[in-house]
């Protein structure tokens, strides 16, 4: 098994979902990049794709980038909503959020962790360096936390 925190990332090849884009960064990091309306059968992409290993299911760090996103259908909605998931915490940095995505993303947020159990933790940010930023300060507290 590999030790969590210690070990490079596996080189992993980026992913074409309809119109948005799927790559990753040191260390674990899943990098979205939305373009335009997220229809049911990107979702489906989406929800199939298994959650990075790096972090041994303890946690994942996700950075979307939204300055392009426009909107889902009701169907992907739903299917998002119930997609599995197992770690023990998804870390979401999102970038260059409307506002009104903004409220959308909190609401259905807290919605889930109501339901889920606590899993989700969210920051909304002007630019790429600062989530990423953000995203790598909570995996060290994660680590330290899981340390102790």
């Amino acid at each position: 098994m590999k030790e969590i925190g210690t070990h490079a990332m596996e080189k992993r090849e980026s992913l074409q979902i309809g119109k948005h884009t799927l790559s990753f960064e040191e260390p674990g990091i899943a990098v979205h990049v939305y373009r335009g309306p997220i229809t049911l059968e990107d979702m489906r992409v989406l929800v199939d794709l298994p959650d990075m290993d790096e972090h041994g299911g303890r946690f994942q760090l996700s950075l979307y980038h939204m300055q392009e996103f426009g909107g889902l259908d009701a169907a992907a909605r739903k299917l998002g909503a119930e997609r599995p998931r197992p770690a023990g915490t998804y870390y979401a940095a999102y970038v260059g959020a409307s506002f009104k995505t903004r409220v959308v993303i909190s609401l259905f947020t807290r919605a889930a962790n109501l339901l889920q159990g606590q899993k989700t933790v969210l920051g909304f940010f002007d630019d790429h360096a600062s989530a990423r930023a953000w995203l790598i300060e909570c995996r060290a507290k994660h680590l330290a936390a899981d340390k102790q």
